[in-house]
Formats: C-alpha cells, sequence, structure tokens
C-alpha cells in the first residue's frame, strides 16, 4: 500500500515561508535540511505556540533544531546574532543540545534573563546569570507581592541546572537594583531592598535542599 506524502497544512505552510525569510536574515545557507529545519520550527510553533512567538524565541528555537541534527555550524551562525548569547556560544550549544526542560525555559533563554555564565575560578557547567534587568514586567507584575511570585515562577525552572551536582555551583543576579527605591530613586519600581530579595531566593533553594537531595546549594553572587 502506498503512503501519501506529507503535505504542510496551510498553518504550517504559512510559518514556513516566515521561517525561510528569517534563515535568509541570519545568513543560513537554502536546502533540503534547512527545509526540514522550518518544517519542524513551524510545527512546534502552530502546536505550542498558536498565538505567535517572538522574535528572539524563534531565532533560539532555530538554533536549537540545527544542534538537534548535529549542525552546529549553523546553529552557532544563528547564536552570533543575538545578544547576549554570542558571548557564550559553546555554552548554549551544549544547553540547546542536552536540557530537556527547554520549553520551559524559552522565554527566559531568548530574553537573556537566564545565561550562562563565564567566571573565573568557576566551573562551567554549574554557573548561571540570573539578569533582572532584562526580565519584562508588566505594571501589575511591579509591585511587591507579584514580584516575589515571579521571582519564584523563573527560580523554579532553574532547579534543575544543579540536580547533577547536588546543589553544588553559583548563580548570579544581575540587576536587583532595579527594584530598589531605598534611595529615594523615582523611576525605581517596588519597595523592595535587594538583601530582601536575595534572602529570598536563597530560601528558595534551601527549600529544595532536602527534597532534591543536596549536599548543598548554590552560592548567590551579586554582580554589576
Amino acid at each position: 500500500m502506498r503512503t501519501a506524502p506529507f503535505q504542510p497544512s496551510a498553518a504550517q505552510q504559512a510559518w514556513m515561508r516566515h521561517l525561510r525569510g528569517v534563515f535568509e536574515s541570519l545568513d543560513v545557507s537554502p536546502g533540503p535540511l534547512a527545509d526540514n529545519i522550518a518544517a519542524s520550527v513551524a510545527l512546534y510553533c502552530r502546536e505550542f505556540l498558536p498565538n505567535g512567538v517572538q522574535q528572539s524565541d524563534l531565532v533560539l528555537l532555530i538554533a536549537r533544531a540545527f544542534c538537534a541534527v548535529n549542525d552546529r555550524a549553523s546553529a552557532e551562525r544563528v547564536l552570533r546574532s543575538m545578544k547576549p548569547h554570542c558571548r557564550h556560544i559553546e555554552r548554549w550549544l551544549e544547553i540547546l543540545s542536552e536540557l530537556h526542560q527547554f520549553p520551559e525555559l524559552l522565554p527566559y533563554f531568548s530574553l537573556g534573563v537566564i545565561r550562562p555564565a563565564d567566571w573565573a575560578g568557576a566551573q562551567l557547567d554549574r554557573m548561571w546569570t540570573l539578569d533582572f534587568s532584562r526580565l519584562q514586567l508588566t505594571e501589575a507584575e511591579k509591585h511587591e507581592m507579584m514580584l516575589y511570585k515571579s521571582i519564584r515562577a523563573i527560580i523554579e525552572h532553574m532547579f534543575v541546572f544543579w540536580d547533577a551536582t547536588e546543589g553544588g555551583g553559583t548563580l548570579g543576579l544581575k540587576g536587583l537594583e532595579e527594584f530598589d527605591v531605598e534611595n529615594g530613586a523615582r523611576k525605581k519600581q517596588t519597595l523592595t531592598k535587594v538583601d530582601d530579595l536575595t534572602e529570598y531566593i536563597d530560601g528558595l533553594f534551601k527549600q529544595q535542599q532536602v527534597s532534591r537531595k543536596w549536599k548543598t546549594t548554590p552560592t548567590l553572587l551579586r554582580i554589576g
């Protein structure tokens, strides 16, 4: 019995046309592989992102799709078009190839809110940065109660990063001063002190130590 050739849906075909334009802007060579990548990313977007996707999310999805087929050269070319991702190409290539929790982390990854770090003296696979200056919050989310809720949601996605090392590692906290008005700056967003936020984040990790059987918890490091 003959099998009919695969026919993309109209929605998927529209996605593929859009993706070919994105590939061209990223200097990705056309051909069968690019068409297959476009089809897989289009299917993902249609299934999991029916309400649309941010450009930065889409570009990172493309990079991950090339990693999945072991075309690291194309994935690297795509990543070099992104900031701040271009500063940590090798680490991103590892993350995109291996991290199973990628779909939940995609919005934070693509914006650079969560990204790898490379501080001297620390082990690369244990180091991450959480950059609050890149966090896009609504006006409602800028109030203290909602801010803590948002931070908790982000941190809960990150616990898995330190399971392999039983909690050992480092998390750099950048941009916490965005939420501090103690100096009277009118443009600041909440009444939350930096020390209070750091203590709250540390407490979230401490709560996981027993349930995840960690020997320790990541060191929190404030960075400028």
